[in-house]
């Protein structure tokens, strides 16, 4: 009966354990959604692998593409809005 009881805790953690990563996922996404009233708006990411990713930006009306990787940002261009 006691190992029971131990089995039933350890369960009871790795399920509060696997779900912490979802609740980090969530609140990221909202906070990213969540700028409406700034300057600079991030529109969209793109992952392209594990440490790179396209970030569309806008910032007064005009959009930029930028690279985003482990060694830094880069400017990739304007995005002209039709």
């Amino acid at each position: 009966m006691e190992w029971l009881n131990y089995l039933q805790s350890l369960g009871i953690l790795l399920l509060i354990l696997s779900l912490l990563p979802l609740v980090a996922h969530l609140y990221k996404k909202y906070q990213i959604k969540n700028t409406h009233n700034s300057i600079i708006k991030v529109l969209e990411i793109k992952p392209l692998s594990y440490k790179a990713q396209l970030l569309l930006i806008e910032i007064e009306g005009k959009r930029f593409l930028i690279g985003l990787t482990d060694k830094g940002f880069s400017y990739l261009g304007e995005v002209k809005n039709d």
